[in-house]
């Protein structure tokens, strides 16, 4: 039931759950319709479909997914617009926000299993932000998609598993973008069987824009752009005076210490890696002497230097290099997968 859930002793269950068992195991937060659904009217379950559902609700992928579970997702937009981002994020709401809501008499019961469910997934430690959609893209330098993709109909990132090839189509996606949209896809298959909504291999860092809108933090851009603060690197920078200055209410708060979290593990692990150490694009074709080639690059869809890591040597033809150029760059690619393979490693 999640590593959190797990434990708490879901080991520890019956083979046969009851509803008086389901209850002493997540306090109130078991909707009632709920049993009577997965027990089919018979009183119990078998611990594995208990274990299951449990599972699934404690992964909702969105905000939006996660109150439709206690039939309350009207209630979405309201939330969202007071900050709130994840389920636990619901214990700190105001008390006036909360009565601004206007529950109906049955949306008040659910409202109390639902805060019950928040409660409990904040003691498993079950308390990551979603990824949204536009961040998921771009860590995969597919940015420039977004619209296309939210054309096509596309919600969040889990989306992305029911389009076909043929849905993508007018999305005319460059040579080297359809090859990181095959990884990307790949990737979040192996995400969602595993629970695991922010898994980030091969991914690159976010920009500012993007990672401010993931945490619901958008109203910051302007003030820390002030500040002289423009990339996530400069974060590590703002001391506690200049935080107090944005004027954060407790959730804003909350989100910018969790993104924070991410932030400095990433600079850590770059440090570690060497990534820290990379030019930019246009930097490393310059050292090489292959600065014409950008535009090429470009049009085929290469924007960093790990996307050339996706050309096979068969391919190498289509980037038009003259005999030195092939020289050059046959010299800088084994370099260059060096310098990546240590960072980013495909889960298998």
């Amino acid at each position: 039931m999640g590593s959190g859930a797990s434990a708490q002793g879901s080991d520890a269950l019956p083979d046969m759950v009851d509803e008086m068992t389901a209850q002493r195991y997540l306090g109130q937060c078991f909707d009632r319709a709920d049993w009577e659904t997965i027990s089919n009217g018979t009183g119990q379950v078998d611990k594995q479909t208990f274990v299951t559902t449990i599972d699934l609700r404690n992964h909702a992928p969105s905000l939006r997914a996660w109150l439709e579970f206690w039939r309350l997702d009207e209630l979405t937009e309201l939330l969202e617009y007071h900050d709130v981002m994840s389920p636990t994020d619901l214990g700190l709401l105001d008390q006036k926000i909360i009565e601004k809501l206007e529950l109906k008499t049955v949306q008040k019961k659910h409202w109390q299993k639902a805060m019950a469910h928040s409660r409990y997934l904040e003691t498993i430690q079950f308390d990551k932000p979603p990824s949204p959609l536009q961040l998921w893209l771009e860590s995969w330098r597919l940015g420039r998609l977004l619209p296309g993709f939210i054309a096509l109909g596309c919600d969040v990132k889990e989306d992305l598993i029911d389009l076909e090839d043929n849905d993508c189509a007018p999305l005319n996606m460059r040579m080297l973008e359809l090859k990181r949209w095959a990884q990307g896809k790949d990737q979040l298959l192996h995400m969602i069987r595993n629970f695991d909504f922010n898994d980030a291999t091969r991914s690159s860092v976010p920009t500012m824009t993007t990672w401010l809108y993931s945490l619901k933090l958008e109203e910051l851009a302007e003030p820390l752009e002030l500040m002289g603060c423009y990339e996530l690197a400069d974060l590590a920078d703002i001391d506690d005076r200049e935080l107090a200055s944005l004027g954060l209410n407790r959730l804003q708060l909350k989100h910018w210490n969790m993104g924070l979290l991410q932030v400095m593990a990433a600079s850590k692990e770059a440090m570690a890696d060497g990534q820290n150490d990379l030019a930019s694009f246009s930097g490393w074709l310059e050292s090489w002497r292959l600065g014409r080639l950008k535009k090429t690059l470009d049009d085929m869809g290469a924007y960093t230097q790990q996307d050339l890591l996706d050309l096979e040597e068969s391919e190498y033809h289509l980037l038009g290099l003259k005999p030195l150029e092939m020289k050059r760059f046959m010299m800088a690619m084994p370099a260059l997968r060096e310098e990546f393979d240590s960072g980013f490693k495909t889960t298998e």
